[in-house]
């Protein structure tokens, strides 16, 4: 009987290897159906998977296949009713109930597919939960309870390399797995590959290149704080000529006079904000480390160790 990442075989009523125990077997049904009851369903599964394995009854298996249903194990149940309902004769009431039972689970059994990766050994070894996956169930959708299932591969000469699938009700998916590859030669196994640095610009945190900016924005200001000076200038010698001795001035004047004011506000603000740029790119410039003091700074690079994980390092 299927089961995730493994399988669990029943004995069939014609089995003869497991020692008969009725008495027990009745004990242990009832207490699996009381547990059963109070959905306790992990105590209940047991009892009555060891009370079928003790006297192998329909109605133990029955319960069993309700029970493992009830805790998500589907393939687990679907197996199981198929198992009962092949067992069980035709004239037997519980063979349609089995048979429904496995019908109605079969669309909700999650499969995995599981193939050799191209590249991988031909005599690679699979396993799936510690069983072997021969050949012939390699590329057959296999039929496993949701959850988590665990797939290692290994091959002569090569590590052991565990995959991991997810799998909820109803989905299919497909593993391709292969063993770790040899290691590079001259190296052990854990030993870290040469890492391959992340991109950084020489010299660390570009602070002198911040410091030629700021000087740049700096003269920009000082720039337009010149025209708008000039300007506002312009404005008040033109102002000049529609106003009296008295300062008495025509609406034309009155203009001119505030575009100038406006003028040189602008001028005012460009010249203190460009200034204080430039000293800033001043001091930026002045006092950013050389690249002989960045180069010892710590740099963080990624590097692959085999196993597939992936290694900080920090120096």
């Amino acid at each position: 009987m299927l089961a995730a990442g493994g399988a669990v075989l029943l004995a069939s009523p014609g089995a003869s290897a497991q020692p008969r125990d009725p008495a027990a077997a009745e004990v242990l049904f009832d207490a699996g159906r009381a547990a059963l009851q109070a959905k306790d369903y992990e105590t209940a599964c047991a009892k009555l998977r060891e009370s079928y394995e003790l006297d192998p009854a329909p109605g133990a298996l029955l319960n069993l296949g309700d029970c493992e249903e009830k805790r998500g194990k589907v393939a687990t149940a679907w197996s199981v009713f198929r198992q009962l309902a092949r067992d069980l004769p035709a004239t037997d009431d519980r063979r349609p109930i089995a048979q429904a039972r496995a019908a109605a689970l079969e669309g909700r059994v999650p499969r995995l597919v599981i193939r050799l990766a191209p590249g991988a050994p031909a005599d690679t070894a699979v396993q799936r939960g510690g069983l072997p996956v021969g050949a012939g169930s390699l590329g057959t959708p296999l039929p496993v309870d949701p959850g988590e299932i665990h797939v290692t591969a290994t091959a002569p000469g090569r590590m052991q390399k565990t995959f991991t699938a997810r799998l909820a009700e109803g989905e299919q998916v497909e593993l391709l797995v292969a063993p770790e590859e040899p290691a590079a030669a001259g190296g052990g196994a854990g030993t870290a590959l040469p890492p391959k640095e992340a991109p950084r610009e020489a010299g660390g945190f570009p602070w002198r290149t911040a410091g030629w900016i700021s000087g740049g924005v700096g003269v920009v200001g000082l720039g337009l704080g010149a025209v708008f000076g000039l300007n506002a200038l312009a404005k008040k010698g033109d102002a000049e000529e529609y106003c009296d001795g008295r300062n008495r001035c025509t609406q034309q004047g009155i203009a001119l006079q505030e575009q100038g004011v406006t003028f040189g506000t602008i001028s005012t603000v460009a010249f203190v904000a460009g200034a204080a740029a430039l000293g800033a790119g001043a001091v930026l410039v002045l006092t950013a480390p050389s690249p002989a003091q960045t180069s010892s700074a710590p740099r963080a690079t990624l590097g692959v160790v085999p196993g597939g994980a992936v290694a900080t390092v920090v120096f």
